[in-house]
């Protein structure tokens, strides 16, 4: 099928390439740079009953089986670790298990009973990770998003507040987009957790859930950034940005030695600082933070650039270039 949109703003080791969804398809796609990692990101309403699977086969000389890739249900959600003799799926990424894929393929099937019309997109990032390079940041402007609700994850009357950085911080994300405190991060983390993997942070599930959450207003989907520019622009339309580090910031609340998810509010030029809603902190009045730039890219490389992407639904029209 013929894409619906390329994003050339995220264009470089993330590729995103969107489809409006179309009940029955399979969505097959040849891609113009090989890549060794592929991320599906889904946006539609739960189906009221039943569940959808989405599977993901990748081609290099042929194509692999289909493997099972997520599965959104009326009550529940998960991922899957599968594989086959070429291919892996595993949480949030399918993997060739050597060499770079060329193509992919995916297929949604509803069970159950589920109605697959509430289905609207589909967004694909394909990565060659092993060209990842930290690009330095050019002359850009000072810019502050005003109005975030801060929330600290630590606050959160759950016996497992400090493995919610992820819904923590899209919370703050969806808050802002509301303009008001419509979203309860407890609620939230009860549905992306991944029941599979017994995990909060699984990225495709967040950014799922966020969609519903923000009544399908906007794309919601995870891209590798090619840069701290492309973030940049999002926040210059005033769009919040969720960002994956790994490893010590100068200030941070830990270490973040496992990873940790935050949200991208700002850049001072002048501090050379980038501004963030930092959940791990120990209060709301401190989660609003800056860390200098050189060691936020360090921190952020060593997670791709991964970074949550909002984007409203009258900016869909993209030129189909890269």
């Amino acid at each position: 099928m013929t894409a619906s949109k390329t994003i050339p703003a995220i264009a470089g080791v993330g590729n995103v390439i969107s489809f409006a969804y179309r009940e029955g398809a399979v969505y097959e796609k040849f891609t113009q740079q090989p890549f060794n990692e592929l991320i599906l990101s889904w946006n539609g309403f739960r189906p009221a009953q039943g569940c959808w699977t989405f599977y993901v086969s990748l081609f290099q000389s042929e194509w692999s089986p289909f493997l099972e890739y997520a599965q959104w249900g009326a009550t529940w959600q998960k991922t899957f670790h599968s594989s086959t003799t070429t291919a892996t799926s595993y949480q949030d990424a399918v993997t060739p298990k050597s060499g770079l894929s060329t193509g992919f393929r995916i297929v949604v099937k509803p069970a159950l009973g589920a109605d697959i019309s509430t289905l609207h997109e589909l967004h694909v990032c394909t990565s060659d990770t092993s060209q990842f390079q930290i690009e330095p940041v050019p002359a850009l402007a000072s810019l502050h998003l005003n109005g975030i609700f801060p929330h600290c994850q630590m606050l959160l009357p759950h016996p497992r507040h400090r493995d919610l950085c992820s819904p923590t911080s899209t919370t703050a994300a969806i808050n802002f987009l509301w303009k008001k405190k419509l979203v309860d991060p407890l609620v939230f983390a009860s549905k992306v957790h991944d029941n599979e993997f017994d995990i909060y942070g699984n990225w495709i599930l967040n950014t799922a859930a966020a969609y519903e959450a923000l009544e399908g207003n906007y794309q919601t989907y995870v891209a590798r950034l090619s840069n701290f520019s492309a973030a940049h622009a999002a926040l210059a339309k005033g769009l919040p940005v969720v960002v994956s580090v790994k490893g010590p910031l100068p200030g941070g609340a830990t270490p973040y030695s496992n990873g940790h998810l935050l949200l991208l509010i700002g850049y001072d030029s002048l501090e050379k600082t980038v501004l963030c809603m930092d959940p791990a902190f120990s209060s709301d009045r401190e989660t609003i933070v800056s860390y200098p730039i050189a060691p936020f890219l360090q921190a952020w490389g060593r997670r791709r650039n991964l970074a949550y992407f909002f984007e409203p639904k009258f900016f869909i029209s993209r030129s189909n270039s890269r």
